[in-house]
C-alpha cells in the first residue's frame, strides 16, 4: 500500500501553487514556496509517510535518492532548489533575486516533475500504449520536451520518443531549435523506419497484409524525413496561431476532458496518479481556437 495519496496533499499544493504562480510576491518568496513544493516533490518520489520529516539536504533523504535509477538527473535538480531555497529564507542573503534565479529554480522544478514521467516510461516502454501517448501529449511541451529528451538519450532507437520529442520541440523552444536537433541527429534518423513491427503487426490483423504494405508504403522512408515533415506541418500552424496550450492551467481543461485513461490495471493506475499529481493545484486557463478542423491533428505514422 503507497504512503502517498494525492488527495492529502490538495489543500497543501493548491496553496504553494497559488502563492507561486497566480499571486504578486517578491522572488524571493517565490522561491521559498517552489522549496516547499520540491519537498512534496520528494515525498511523492520516495512514497514517503505524511508523519514522517522531510528536509531537502537531510542524509537520509539524500541516501534513497542515490539509490533511485537516474539519480544524477532528480539530485541535481534537488541540488539547485534547495540552494536557492536556502538562500530565499536566510538573512544574511542581502543581494535579492533576478528573474534568471527563478528561471533556475522553475527548470528544476520541472525536472523533479518529470522525474516522476521518466520512471514511469523505464518502467513501461513508451509508445507501447496509445491512450498513455495520447494523455502525455495533453501535459505542458517543456514537462514533455524533459521526459522526451532524457529517454531518447538513454533510447535512441525508440522512435516513438523521436516522433513525439520533435514536436515537443517545436512547440516548447521554436521551429529552428527543432530542426537544429534533427539534423544534429541526421545520420541516425535516416537509418531509421517509421512504422515499427508492433505497428505493422496491429494493421496486418486489422485489415491485412494489403493494408499494412500500403500504410508502410505512404509513410516517409525514414525518421528524417518524417521529422522535417512534422516540423513543417506543426510549425505552419504555430505561427498562424499560436500553441493550444503551453502550461499546466491552459493544459488542464484538454487533459480533464479527454487525458484520464480508463482502466484497473496496475499500469493505468501509475500513470493516472502521475498525472493527477501534476496537475494537483492548478487552475484552469482556456485558450480560444478556431472551430474549424482541428489543425493540431498531425498524420501519425508511428504506434
Amino acid at each position: 500500500m503507497s504512503n502517498f495519496n494525492n488527495n492529502e496533499y490538495q489543500s497543501l499544493v493548491a496553496d504553494i501553487i497559488g502563492d507561486t504562480f497566480y499571486k504578486d510576491i517578491s522572488l524571493s518568496g517565490k522561491i521559498s514556496f517552489i522549496r516547499k513544493y520540491a519537498e512534496v516533490i520528494i515525498r511523492k518520489i520516495l512514497d514517503i509517510n505524511p508523519s514522517q520529516a522531510v528536509t531537502l539536504g537531510a542524509s537520509n533523504i539524500q541516501n534513497r535518492l542515490e539509490r533511485l535509477p537516474n539519480h544524477e538527473f532528480i539530485e541535481m535538480a534537488v541540488e539547485t532548489i534547495r540552494g536557492k531555497g536556502n538562500q530565499s529564507i536566510h538573512t544574511q542573503h542581502l543581494a535579492g533575486f533576478a528573474p534568471e534565479d527563478f528561471d533556475k529554480v522553475i527548470d528544476a522544478l520541472f525536472d523533479m516533475l518529470s522525474f516522476l514521467l521518466i520512471n514511469y516510461f523505464e518502467k513501461y516502454d513508451f509508445g507501447s500504449r496509445n491512450d498513455v501517448l495520447y494523455s502525455f501529449s495533453l501535459l505542458p511541451p517543456i514537462i514533455r520536451y524533459k521526459v522526451l529528451m532524457f529517454l531518447y538519450r538513454k533510447h535512441p532507437n525508440n522512435i516513438s520518443v523521436i516522433d513525439k520529442l520533435v514536436l515537443a520541440t517545436v512547440k516548447a523552444f521554436s521551429i529552428d531549435e527543432a530542426i537544429e536537433w534533427v539534423e544534429k541527429e541526421k545520420d541516425a534518423l535516416v537509418q531509421m523506419g517509421t512504422v515499427t513491427e508492433k505497428a505493422y503487426n496491429e494493421i496486418v490483423e486489422k485489415g491485412g497484409v494489403e493494408l499494412a504494405e500500403i500504410i508502410r508504403s505512404s509513410s516517409p522512408a525514414n525518421m528524417y524525413l518524417l521529422c522535417r515533415m512534422k516540423i513543417s506541418q506543426v510549425g505552419g500552424v504555430i505561427n498562424s496561431r499560436g500553441v493550444l496550450y503551453s502550461d499546466f492551467e491552459s493544459a488542464l481543461p484538454h487533459y480533464k476532458s479527454k487525458g484520464i485513461l480508463m482502466g484497473d490495471d496496475l499500469e493505468t493506475k501509475e500513470f493516472n496518479d502521475i498525472m493527477n499529481f501534476l496537475y494537483l493545484g492548478r487552475k484552469e486557463k482556456m485558450k480560444e481556437i478556431s472551430s474549424e478542423t482541428n489543425p493540431y491533428m498531425v498524420i501519425n505514422f508511428i504506434s
